[in-house]
């Protein structure tokens, strides 16, 4: 099988082209660093902003034990706040880096972090590359390659080091439902295109042990970034993007979005596979409707992984929960990707600059820590994504346990191989995907607008509201 990045990478339009540095390094962690003014017991302490550890039980039990060696192995204090994705996407980060609170580093999501790199905050890679590891750096390059797309409006082309990627949104399926509507997982899933998944939820809806095949859900903060911006990307490419190319524009009202999302609403409203809940259903409860048996599929998170690892291990494993790719739409694609990144930012005003860089090599020493082969092998079990490191994604295509038999890692490296765009990291990509056409979208899934009017209104809204 083809290596995970190896067919992804692609030439983007940018504003401003920057080639990042050379690779030259260091190997391995450079140990205790100490004379910090902000020190506990005369160690380093340094800010570390985290959110990784919200994406399920065990991806907190990943950050929080490796927290900890880290700073018995470094002789150094990480003061992490364990954030939650509201804070980021609420404004709160934003507020406090404003208002003097900043940290050394900060784990994210890359389409939320526009608002720190547009004001500088940030410290671009090519800055600090020759401070990371040489072979970890060969075995990311291909990644760094591919989340240039999602930097294309700024001068450098990476500015958070990726860490895992979410490729969206894999079908999950319980094999159980298919074998009991006589059908076949392994011929009938999964779907190869919208009219395979309609005939799939007619034969589960009418013979299968659930009245509900496959469970939409448009709850503000999903409605828009899974399964309807997989289908957008892979027929639309760019322009099922949420932005344009230069990012000048949004998509919504063009017809690549217009069509999809009437189809997916339609899966609701005139097919009847999902459940009244849907309209108001988040990616999380829908997992959990798949566990209980409530629903027989969905096209969800790859974080879905993370959740079900936690709260239904034994399905996994014996094959009861299974994943698939989505299908190769016309623009030749399966969707689109984001990445789970961390940065490194850049000294507040007035700060002292020597103490700041001394704060910085222990940020670079933890980036080491999580490009590690050791803790990139736990990337898709705890943070439920594909891990960065090539030969990391070699060894997990052998591998046994919950990710062979659900056929996780297998539908990732699928979908990533057909996959070229990542969501911007334009500094009002929150308002874009979730503010403002959030509750829009979500009117369209309880039928007081046409799917149709609602892409027309979210993009009318934002070009009222925002100065794309």
């Amino acid at each position: 099988m083809n290596s995970v990045w190896g067919t992804m990478a692609s030439e983007n339009s940018r504003r401003t082209f920057v080639k990042a540095a050379g690779i030259a390094g260091i190997t391995g962690l450079a140990g205790c660093i100490t004379g910090s003014s902000e020190s506990s017991g005369g160690k380093q302490s340094i800010k570390y902003w985290e959110y990784f550890h919200s994406q399920s039980e065990v991806a907190s039990e990943l950050l929080k034990s490796n927290v900890k060696d880290f700073e018995e192995n470094n002789e150094v204090k990480i003061q992490t706040n364990w954030a939650s994705w509201s804070d980021i996407n609420g404004g709160k980060w934003q507020n406090n880096i404003q208002n003097g609170n900043r940290p050394v580093m900060y784990d994210s999501t890359n389409s939320l972090d526009g608002q720190f790199i547009e004001r500088d905050w940030v410290k671009p890679l090519s800055e600090y590359k020759d401070k990371l590891d040489d072979e970890a750096l060969e075995n990311i390059q291909d990644a760094l390659d591919m989340v240039s797309s999602c930097y294309r409006g700024y001068d450098e082309d990476v500015y958070e080091v990726p860490i895992g990627m979410e490729v969206g949104a894999p079908f999950i399926a319980r094999a159980d439902h298919f074998e009991e509507a006589g059908l076949s997982i392994e011929d009938d899933f999964p779907p190869k295109d919208y009219q395979d998944l309609v005939r799939i939820a007619e034969k589960l809806k009418a013979d299968g042990p659930s009245d509900t095949p496959f469970q939409v859900y448009g709850a503000t903060g999903d409605v828009t970034d899974e399964a309807l911006v997989t289908w957008t990307a892979s027929e639309g490419g760019t322009d099922g993007m949420y932005l344009n190319q230069d990012w000048s524009d949004v998509n919504y009202d063009n017809d690549v979005w217009k069509e999809n999302f009437k189809k997916y609403v339609d899966l609701h409203k005139k097919y009847g596979f999902s459940s009244d809940k849907a309209p108001k259903a988040s990616n999380e409860s829908v997992a959990q409707m798949l566990i209980s048996g409530d629903t027989s599929m969905v096209q969800g998170s790859t974080k879905d992984f993370g959740l079900l690892r936690s709260r239904a291990e034994d399905m996994l494993k014996d094959g009861t929960i299974v994943f698939g790719p989505s299908w190769k739409g016309s623009a030749g694609n399966r969707g689109d990707f984001f990445t789970q990144c961390i940065a490194v930012l850049r000294p507040p005003e007035g700060a002292d600059e020597k103490e700041w860089e001394n704060k910085q090599e222990v940020a670079y020493d933890w980036i080491n820590k999580l490009l590690s082969k050791d803790f990139q092998r736990e990337v898709p079990n705890s943070l439920a994504t594909l891990p960065v490191r090539q030969d990391v994604q070699k060894e997990l295509l052998n591998s046994d346990g919950a990710i062979a038999k659900s056929n996780f890692i297998d539908s990732l490296d699928t979908m990533a191989s057909d996959i070229e765009l990542g969501w911007s990291s334009q500094s009002d990509m929150t308002s874009v995907q979730y503010d403002i056409a959030g509750p829009i979208f979500q009117k369209a899934m309880l039928g007081k607008l046409s799917p149709e009017e609602a892409c027309d209104k979210a993009a009318k809204r934002i070009h009222e509201q925002l100065n794309l």
